[in-house]
């Protein structure tokens, strides 16, 4: 069991200081202007990142086509899920849906299938990146901001990130090196200012709203994870891609989550609680899963 562990704390316990760093700058009462960092990430950090990480990792269309279609699959099955789930709790569906439904596929989903697959591993699990992310900004934002949906997602950088490195990867295009060491580095911003926005949310986060952020926090892992079973069984899946499907359906809550929460102000206290308690207990279930998997 240590040995399964101990590779994964360099991984997470980077997402657990970060998060720190923001609790102690605000119990510190130095400046944090939340909005500015907010905008940096979504319309620079972010897209850059999608585009330099998928254009600089090999993945045959044929495979990705595969993947794409069980990673919508399986957002399907969270979001049904994750509705009744809301539904059987009292609890707002527009709140709290989106960060049921969307893991950490990204900056703790890829890195942990590199380890527990290889290169090819990542690969695959780029292509659940690709779709998680587009389907986050685009009917995740409808979610989130009702009537105006549909201005939100034209105007997301996100989404034309996606469709460019999806153009990347179909058509088997290479960035200029220019270009792509441009995005890498613009890229690398996005993850320690996400991270660092959640800790000064956090260090503020009141006692009264930890109990619902834990249940929440569970919530999202267990149907996560149920998910992922109900979409190998319906496709049959199996081998690798089975793999990379239930690892990635098992990721905790992701950190984007909460900035789409104080952008639209749907519970971000809650939403923060969330994030970091589902990490926390994913540092339990994750090895686990990799246990099962014969990892």
């Amino acid at each position: 069991m240590l040995s399964v562990v101990s590779p994964l704390l360099p991984i997470m316990l980077p997402v657990l200081l970060c998060a720190a760093l923001g609790v102690v700058w605000v119990r510190c009462k130095q400046p944090f202007d939340q909005e500015f960092v907010r905008r940096m990430v979504m319309w620079v950090g972010a897209p850059a990142l999608i585009v330099s990480t998928l254009g600089s990792v090999e993945i045959a269309p044929a495979v990705l086509s595969e993947v794409l279609a069980a990673s919508l699959l399986m957002l399907v099955w969270t979001a049904l899920l994750g509705s009744a789930f809301c539904a059987l709790a009292g609890l707002s569906i527009r709140n709290f849906l989106v960060p049921l439904t969307f893991g950490n596929f990204g900056n703790m989903g890829l890195p942990i299938c590199l380890f527990a697959f290889g290169q090819q591993g990542l690969a695959l699990a780029l292509g659940v990146f690709l779709a998680t992310m587009v389907c986050h900004f685009s009917l995740g934002v409808a979610v989130l901001n009702g009537s105006n949906a549909v201005r939100a997602v034209l105007r997301s950088p996100i989404i034309y990130a996606g469709a460019l490195a999806a153009l990347l990867v179909f058509c088997d295009w290479t960035l200029p090196a220019t270009a792509s060491n441009t995005l890498s580095i613009l890229g690398g911003m996005s993850i320690p200012l996400m991270l660092i926005t959640l800790g000064v949310s956090l260090g503020s986060l009141r006692v009264a709203v930890a109990g619902r952020a834990v249940i929440l926090g569970v919530a999202r892992l267990a149907l996560g994870l149920s998910a992922g079973f109900l979409t190998v069984w319906s496709l049959e899946l199996d081998g690798l891609v089975r793999e990379v499907v239930l690892l990635q359906s098992a990721m905790p809550a992701a950190v984007f989550n909460y900035l789409l929460a104080v952008q639209y102000q749907r519970e971000p206290a809650t939403v923060a609680g969330m994030v970091v308690s589902s990490t926390l207990i994913s540092f339990i279930s994750i090895p686990v899963l990799l246990l099962y998997l014969n990892v």
